[in-house]
């Protein structure tokens, strides 16, 4: 017996060791990077955190993944509003036939009327997800989708109301002269909501636009205003949005380099290098990186990779996406560290979908 244990002991490593596996190659590598984050979507489909139910039930239909049918069918019986949206719209997309009854379902009312404070406060909550379900609903295009929002234009929430316009708008059934009248309320917050419904239906309102942008008194509507223009594509309010970007307000420069990030234009590139290189503020120049990777810029991956060791979830959510749509090798190795590390669900949960569409962007482009 002990001399059996001393062989053991002092035989040479590789006569009791087994031999290392060979490496895996680089598709066998990215077939299990890929496995691993889908899977780790698959376990966050039943998470506490009902944000991060809502982001993998919406995951599955951005990643064309037929296979989470299953998973999004369970999803659409979830107790809160936004994951059965989300499920739902991601159905749809798979071309699963109960998508569309379900979407449908998610906007319609009860007719009780509150009786007391908490039950306002519910109903007010639940007009608000219903009123989300109307415009998720607007980017569907069929003879049901059309009867459904119609009838939501008599419904007895204005929110909801005001949703359904904007939904028939955007299908080219109805136009946005309500919403840039609005635009001239004494009421700022009605202004704000114009604004924003302008934004959604994206091709009616731009004069109304321009001009809260250039002159309205509160910050949140030009704020609102800029962000709205980045759904347009016009000379006149590219110039704004650049000039927005040095405004005093650092809501109206936040939302100027959103919008500018939505618009294709070479300008709004240049633009948004320069703001680069007055280095702002942190979420600017996230958004700014994002908007860049996208364009397939180069950008400074040491700054996203400071900004995953930061406590602000927010923040990494957004160099997350820089990160998704850069295409330096690193990028990769950085989500994936996230997606295993982070102790933020939605962080994980959206580094793991990040992986995901690059793998498929890396197979699509050998394809090619």
């Amino acid at each position: 017996m002990f001399l059996l244990l001393a062989l053991i002991v002092l035989a040479p490593a590789g006569s009791v060791a087994a031999k290392p596996a060979p490496p895996l190659s680089p598709a066998a590598t990215s077939a299990a990077i890929g496995r691993e984050a889908i899977a780790m979507l698959a376990s966050r489909a039943t998470d506490s955190d009902p944000e991060v139910r809502t982001l993998v039930a919406a995951a599955w239909g951005r990643l064309a993944n037929r296979a989470a049918l299953p998973i999004l069918r369970k999803s659409a019986l979830d107790e809160k509003a936004d994951v059965r949206i989300a499920a739902a719209v991601s159905l749809i997309k798979l071309g699963d036939q109960e998508g569309l009854p379900r979407l449908i379902a998610e906007t319609k009312g009860s007719d009780s009327s509150a009786s007391s404070p908490a039950e306002e406060l519910r109903r007010m909550a639940s007009d608000a997800a219903r009123s989300r379900a109307v415009l998720r609903l607007g980017e569907v295009r069929s003879d049901a989708t059309v009867e459904a929002l119609k009838s939501c234009l008599s419904d007895a929430s204005g929110e909801v109301r005001d949703s359904a316009a904007v939904a028939l708008a955007r299908l080219g059934l109805g136009g946005a002269r309500q919403f840039a009248e609005a635009m001239n309320d004494s009421d700022e917050a009605v202004r704000t909501s114009a604004a924003r419904s302008l934004g959604l239906i994206g091709h009616d309102g731009l004069e109304a636009l321009k001009k809260a942008f250039s002159s309205d008194t509160s910050a949140n509507v030009r704020a609102e205003a800029a962000l709205a223009m980045g759904s347009f594509s016009d000379p006149a309010s590219m110039g704004l949005l650049v000039a927005g970007l040095a405004d005093k307000s650092g809501r109206v420069r936040l939302a100027s380099a959103r919008a500018l990030a939505l618009r294709d234009e070479p300008g709004s590139t240049l633009a948004l290098k320069k703001m680069l290189d007055q280095s702002p503020a942190p979420e600017i120049t996230l958004v700014i990186c994002a908007a860049l990777a996208r364009r397939k810029e180069k950008i400074d991956l040491a700054l996203l990779e400071l900004t995953l060791g930061l406590r602000d979830p927010e923040l990494k959510l957004l160099a997350v996406a820089a990160l998704t749509s850069s295409d330096h090798a690193e990028a990769q190795s950085l989500l994936l560290k996230i997606m295993r590390t982070d102790t933020d669900g939605r962080v994980r949960a959206t580094a793991a979908v990040g992986l995901v569409e690059r793998l498929r962007g890396m197979s699509s482009g050998s394809k090619s």
